[in-house]
């Protein structure tokens, strides 16, 4: 495998406070680290092999959730292709894809992981977050099979997506199609329509969107004014464009400087919009 040191644009969320529970606050967790790559990015690779450097970003990934709940965390954001890395093609990034259903059908891999066909990626993220009560903010490969009838069916026959949300409970709650595609980022399709993604927590309702998404006018702009944003973080640096929001010193988790989690405590009342 291959370590990289090049620090990956990572999944941006926009924290949203529209109803208040019961605490003032809460505390949420961004989180960098040096992505372990496949040795042939662009070469296809069978579905175990594949799972070879998953299950070793997933490693880091797990000390990294268990260090932010032990810190108070409620909520971690992690790193844009930080579980399986980039610069691969439409093919050699399929034996990292599963199937990621509708959140609507109540489901959590942790407990059932066979439900939706081999799925050992979300089985994990799954278990951490229930294992240790946190929600699970991911950017992990999805694909969508698609027929002739479908005038903007791929040749190859299905559409490739990305991102993921888990609850404190280990279950899916949130599945979003980045809509602004970086240039090499051959790999995933363009979704067909902007998709507005929310969940709600016990500490108020959340929105996500990704990376090059914060560029464009959708969905990034589409849910600050319909949803009347109180905050939102770009987790590469661990910033938020809250002023009201407080920054807790950054917890060094490598011996680079992106590997970290930084610790945000967020009003969950709006407070900034």
């Amino acid at each position: 495998m291959i370590g990289s040191y090049f620090p990956k644009c990572v999944a941006v969320v926009a924290l949203l406070a529209l109803s208040v529970g019961a605490l003032d606050t809460f505390i949420a967790a961004v989180y960098e680290h040096t992505v372990i790559l496949p040795n042939r990015t662009e070469t296809p690779v069978s579905k175990e092999e594949g799972l070879l450097p998953m299950n070793k970003n997933i490693d880091v990934l797990e000390k990294a959730v268990k260090l932010a709940a032990k810190r108070g965390a409620h909520i971690i954001v992690t790193p844009e292709d930080g579980i399986y890395g980039w610069v691969f093609t439409r093919e050699s990034i399929y034996p990292y894809l599963e199937d990621i259903p509708d959140p609507g059908v109540n489901w959590i891999p942790c407990r059932d992981p066979w439900r939706f066909g081999n799925t050992p990626g979300q089985q994990r993220l799954s278990c951490l977050a229930k294992d240790n009560s946190i929600y699970v903010v991911a950017n992990t490969g999805d694909k969508k099979p698609c027929n002739a009838s479908d005038p903007q069916c791929p040749p190859d026959g299905r559409y490739q997506y990305t991102d993921v949300v888990f609850d404190s409970q280990g279950k899916l709650v949130a599945r979003y199609r980045k809509y602004n595609l970086f240039a090499p980022e051959i790999q995933f399709d363009f979704s067909k329509d902007s998709e507005l993604v929310t969940f709600d927590t016990p500490f108020g309702k959340f929105g996500i969107f990704t990376c090059f998404d914060i560029f464009s006018h959708d969905p990034a702009v589409v849910v600050v004014d319909e949803f009347q944003l109180a905050a939102f973080s770009t987790p590469q640096h661990g910033t938020t464009r809250c002023p009201s929001s407080r920054l807790f010193p950054s917890i060094q988790h490598g011996p680079r400087p992106w590997e970290s989690i930084y610790l945000l405590q967020i009003p969950t009342t709006p407070a900034c919009i």
